[in-house]
């Protein structure tokens, strides 16, 4: 619940949270009798509809479950690797050892909270929006992968009574695939900070050749301009010159004014009658 909230950034309220906190409970204790571990699924799909009753994107409401699941089994192994080598003990004498206990679980707390927070600063940052659908199902195929890994872990664990040397294996091996995964993470990210490069690039150059467009058309214009200013001059000096007021009147009647409407329609974006 602590991981759902953090990386949500507060999206459920308290009373929101209490009710599912007990939905959670009843659900978990009902099934874990019946399925065991396989009751983690259904967990995992109640939180994925609590996230898309908070509007959430299906990409993150079905990401974010499984990112606190692979979080609580890398804190678990933490658990037990840490109760082994410093106090000589399996996990399950630490829980009984209530000394034991509580260090070592606030401990594991406290690294679950800093992973929580380092997700939801990676999460909402500007670059993670950028990534594409495409890229955005690849990252939930690595996490479903992520969750199979879990439980065949924990099977194997479980089939063999959670021998000392099977959790040390087990925890370098989810290690590893952890950090594979993780670097997958960083490669998809890059993969998609590269497309929207490029994206960008075609639309700087989509604009440029508009901005070219329209400035040859506006050089276009000009030299249509300057050709008929100078025949405008030529005639009005040939009127002037024989002195024909009647012709000059027509002149300007038929070709200097309908040339003035017509520039000033253009520049108050009027329409030409």
């Amino acid at each position: 619940m602590m991981g759902i909230q953090i990386l949500t950034r507060g999206e459920f309220t308290k009373i929101n949270l209490v009710i599912l906190y007990i939905v959670l409970i009843i659900e978990s204790m009902t099934l874990l009798y019946y399925i065991q571990y396989f009751s983690l699924i259904f967990t995992l799909g109640i939180l994925v509809f609590a996230l898309r009753l908070k509007k959430i994107r299906w990409t993150l409401a079905i990401g974010l479950p499984f990112v606190c699941v692979a979080y609580l089994v890398v804190v678990d192994y933490i658990v037990n690797i840490t109760t082994i080598l410093v106090f000589s003990s399996t996990s399950q004498a630490t829980i009984a050892n209530p000394n034991i206990y509580y260090v070592v679980y606030i401990l594991a707390l406290l690294v679950a909270y800093l992973l929580y927070k380092l997700t939801a600063r990676i999460i909402f940052n500007s670059k993670i929006k950028e990534i594409s659908n495409a890229n955005k199902k690849w990252l939930i195929v690595v996490l479903i992968l992520t969750m199979v890994m879990v439980y065949l872990f924990i099977y194997l664990e479980s089939s063999y009574g959670f021998p000392n040397e099977l959790v040390y294996i087990n925890g370098a091996l989810f290690f590893i695939y952890f950090l594979s995964a993780f670097i997958i993470f960083l490669l998809i990210l890059k993969a998609s900070k590269r497309q929207a490069e490029i994206r960008n690039q075609d639309l700087k150059m989509q604009q440029l050749k508009k901005y070219t467009a329209s400035i040859e058309k506006i050089y276009d214009e000009m030299n249509v301009f300057r050709h008929d200013y100078i025949n405008i001059l030529a005639s009005l000096n040939g009127y002037i010159e024989k002195a024909n007021q009647q012709d000059l009147q027509t002149y300007f009647e038929k070709t200097i004014k309908p040339l003035s409407d017509h520039i000033t329609n253009k520049e108050t974006g009027g329409t030409e009658e």
